[in-house]
């Protein structure tokens, strides 16, 4: 069952001093980042964490061996190797870690499931929002959620065709941990579906760069005017890892952060 977003709000009270950093900065730059409406609300941009915290997020990987496959059905290499594997930034896991890898790993999943942050990001959406639920801006900004919080590795060949996100998910957000400028053309990109009489084309629009403290996030539609279609070509020959953190907002989610609302539905879309 969900905990009422009062008893989870006052969860969010005793704060550390770079926690409250984290969110200001954060807060800045998703206030001013541009909103993009076509062809589905989208934004994107760099700087999202401020620069020592980042560096901190950088040398505080977990190993990759904690690292679980997300879908081995789906991300696969010929070899049978998982292409993409994740790190759920659930307490337990994070519990897993050195001491000083838990701080800031917790400081931001404080950060991240703040309902001030959450309601400023519906609110940069809300023109698709309000159309997927039809519901006002303020009942969109009001709205609760669940979340999923995960790191993500990234390997040689992984890919993912274009796609919309299951509809669990209200709002997908993506930050690039990109360790220098040489991993630029690694971004996701954003796609236009042209329908004809048998099957689809799907028209890049834009590729994200994948640069340092870099990240986008959209709204998650896919009804007939409104379609939130994005994914990624194969990483053909590429032999680093393509690191990333992964927020969403969803309608229902197995796991629990920080004492975010947790539902005991089955289970979130990948």
């Amino acid at each position: 069952m969900a905990m009422p977003e009062t008893q989870f709000a006052e969860s969010h009270l005793v704060t550390n001093a770079r926690a409250d950093r984290i969110f200001d900065h954060m807060m800045a730059k998703l206030n001013s980042v541009p909103l993009e409406t076509d062809p589905y609300c989208h934004y994107y941009g760099a700087g999202w964490f401020p620069d020592d915290f980042y560096a901190d997020m950088l040398a505080n990987f977990p190993d990759p061996k904690l690292y679980e496959p997300l879908n081995m059905r789906l991300y696969v290499r010929p070899d049978g190797e998982s292409s993409r594997d994740q790190f759920h930034l659930t307490e337990d896991a994070i519990a897993k870690l050195p001491p000083k890898s838990q701080q800031v790993w917790r400081d931001l999943i404080d950060v991240v499931t703040r309902p001030e942050y959450r309601r400023a990001t519906f609110a940069k959406l809300a023109p698709d929002l309000t159309k997927r639920f039809g519901i006002s801006k303020d009942a969109v900004v009001d709205k609760t959620c669940a979340y999923e919080v995960r790191l993500v590795r990234d390997t040689e060949d992984y890919k993912i065709k274009p796609h919309c996100d299951g509809l669990n998910k209200i709002v997908t957000t993506q930050f690039y941990l990109a360790p220098d400028m040489s991993q630029m053309d690694l971004g996701t990109s954003v796609y236009r579906r042209h329908k004809k009489l048998f099957g689809s084309s799907f028209e890049e629009l834009k590729r994200f760069e994948f640069r340092p403290n870099s990240g986008y996030g959209f709204a998650v539609s896919d009804s007939r005017d409104k379609q939130s279609w994005h994914g990624r070509e194969t990483l053909s020959n590429f032999k680093g890892v393509r690191n990333t953190l992964m927020v969403l907002f969803q309608q229902t989610s197995p796991n629990s952060y920080n004492g975010s609302p947790r539902t005991d539905k089955a289970a979130a879309e990948y």
